[in-house]
């Protein structure tokens, strides 16, 4: 049987403490299994592993932060949570499809663009 409150008690913990630096052995306390239990359990229920899901939730965060424009990515991973800059960089790309710099940059390029261009006016 699934313990499904365990699992959304899990969730409630992964998300208060995002940032900060998560086992699965300290998640799976939380929701009152066992590592190996919680592991296939959460699995079943989210359609992830506990570290693809908050790499994914990471990732998220970042995706936030960088739109914003006025901060570096650097700062950015450490902000999310990630301790290594490469590792963010892989994780970052493989699920958004571009680096965070790229991304970055492409959303700095299009606000601009937008900006810049100010909209039609229908002036006959």
């Amino acid at each position: 049987m699934l313990n499904v409150a365990g699992v959304k008690k899990a969730i409630q913990f992964i998300e208060a403490n995002l940032t900060k630096p998560l086992t699965l052995t300290e998640v799976a306390r939380e929701s009152g299994m066992s590592k190996y239990h919680f592991a296939r359990t959460f699995k079943a229920l989210t359609g992830k592993t506990f570290k693809e899901y908050l790499n994914y939730r990471r990732v998220e965060q970042a995706t936030i932060l960088l739109r914003k424009g006025d901060i570096t990515v650097t700062e950015v991973c450490f902000q999310v949570g990630f301790n290594d800059l490469s590792y963010f960089d892989r994780v970052f790309k493989k699920l958004v499809g571009k680096s965070p710099l790229a991304y970055q940059k492409e959303l700095g390029r299009s606000e601009r663009e937008v900006l810049a261009d100010p909209p039609l006016s229908h002036q006959d």
